[in-house]
């Protein structure tokens, strides 16, 4: 399935104002057969796709927001409310995030173990074609502290082990 990315952001950006709307004011705007009114993508917007991506206008949140410092497992952690939340909603969210404490993961360590039938990708290789090894790249001392870094995190919490093969198998890729 392909997706349009263009397509995505534009509705993103058309769902966002219903989400801090009151429910009166949004049923108040609705038809007759009380459906939502739904913007549609012109053709001028598709055809513009494929313009320079910084031009693209990024949707921003409604309100602001403020961090809640809060303690778990004897750690200090913080999320984000906005701050149009009244003070009752607030605590109701802090003591219902301390009544499911152990089902955040705070990072991999926090994960348990994940059936592998249902956490593998395999890829469906014809074995006709001859595999053909990538050219070893080498990376910066910043780029090279980043990737031990996570490999040594995913590697205590065993989300992946150490396998040798015989020569080069793949290059490592970073993604932001």
């Amino acid at each position: 399935m392909y997706g349009n990315q263009k397509k995505a952001r534009i509705c993103y950006q058309a769902s966002v104002p219903l989400v801090n709307k009151p429910m009166a004011e949004i049923k108040k705007n609705r038809g007759r057969e009380g459906h939502l009114e739904i913007r549609t993508v012109r053709k001028e917007e598709e055809d513009n796709s494929s313009k320079d991506r910084e031009n693209v206008k990024r949707p921003i949140p409604h309100e602001e927001v403020e961090e809640i410092p809060f303690k778990l497992k004897n750690v200090e952690r913080t999320f984000k409310v906005g701050t149009k939340l009244s003070d009752a909603h607030k605590e109701a969210l802090i003591s219902l995030i301390g009544e499911f404490e152990d089902v955040f993961a705070w990072g991999p360590e926090d994960m348990p173990v994940v059936d592998p039938e249902v956490a593998i990708h395999r890829l469906h290789v014809d074995s006709m074609f001859v595999p053909i090894k990538q050219r070893k790249r080498t990376f910066s001392d910043e780029k090279n502290m980043t990737i031990r870094s996570e490999v040594e995190t995913l590697l205590k919490a065993k989300v992946i082990h150490e396998l040798q093969f015989p020569e080069w198998v793949a290059n490592v890729v970073l993604v932001k």
